[in-house]
């Protein structure tokens, strides 16, 4: 037990708890005790019975079999290796970033209604993850190895000839929804053109970072919504507070953040 434990609390917390609702919600369903319409999305049920918690639930069933270890793998390792390494553990922006993704998810599922969301989440936490390894290149079951860059849409064609069209479906979905994100964070305020440039209109909220101890500082810093402050000055001082931005804002460096074989 104290072995669980340890590396239960060595998973960054986001990670820990999408890890940890995936298995309170999946495993219960695959042993009979909870059937799947009791977790899946439904707005009906949500709105005249007060199901409440099916929005939430919806995104943590993960299905059965080898799919379902793999997937629990590649949240594992590419959601606990964003969480340290991106965000410098940030619990905070890295929350809020998820609950972006799975809101702009069910609005865009809306016109298909699948019942399970698990899949579209973990494709818009995988692009993420490539926009942030933009040079990594990735072995696709040791066969063919790809650029990052390519990865979310070679698992939507692999979700195509594997799952059929509405497993493909439900990952455009997580691509479209993780690619706007990614826009509006990222390019809308560094890198459009000067004139265009804007401030993330959807960047976390103040009252939201307030719920979350601080982050811990790390070699470069820590990642926050506002601007970092600079050290004392001074070359020193100056050099790092350019490392800092760099780090926290040049998702295209293409760090390596964990193993390169999926």
């Amino acid at each position: 037990m104290a072995d669980i434990g340890s590396l239960l609390t060595a998973i960054p917390p986001v990670t820990r708890l999408i890890l940890v609702a995936t298995g309170l919600i999946t495993l219960p369903t695959l042993l009979g005790v909870l059937s799947p319409a009791d977790v899946a999305l439904s707005w009906w049920k949500v709105t005249k019975h007060y199901e409440i918690w099916r929005p939430f639930t919806n995104f943590f069933f993960g299905g059965a079999g080898f799919p379902l270890v793999y997937d629990v793998f590649l949240i594992y390792r590419n959601s606990s290796a964003m969480e340290r390494d991106v965000y410098f553990s940030n619990t905070a922006e890295y929350a809020w970033m998820h609950i972006m993704l799975a809101t702009g998810i069910m609005l865009l599922n809306v016109p298909f209604g699948f019942p399970f969301l698990f899949h579209s989440l973990l494709a818009a936490q995988t692009y993420i993850w490539c926009r942030a390894n933009a040079t990594l290149k990735v072995s696709i079951f040791g066969l063919i190895t790809i650029p990052t860059s390519l990865l979310p849409f070679i698992n939507i064609l692999l979700d195509l000839v594997i799952g059929g069209l509405g497993k493909a479906l439900c990952g455009l979905i997580g691509l479209l929804v993780a690619h706007a994100w990614w826009f509006l964070s990222t390019f809308l305020p560094l890198h459009a053109p000067t004139r265009l440039r804007r401030r993330n209109p959807l960047a976390t909220p103040i009252r939201f970072q307030a719920l979350f101890p601080r982050s811990t500082s790390t070699a470069f810093g820590s990642r926050s919504s506002g601007p970092v402050k600079a050290p004392a000055a001074g070359p020193a001082g100056t050099a790092r507070s350019e490392a800092v931005d760099a780090v926290r804002h040049r998702w295209g460096g293409g760090n390596k953040l964990g193993g390169s074989t999926l």
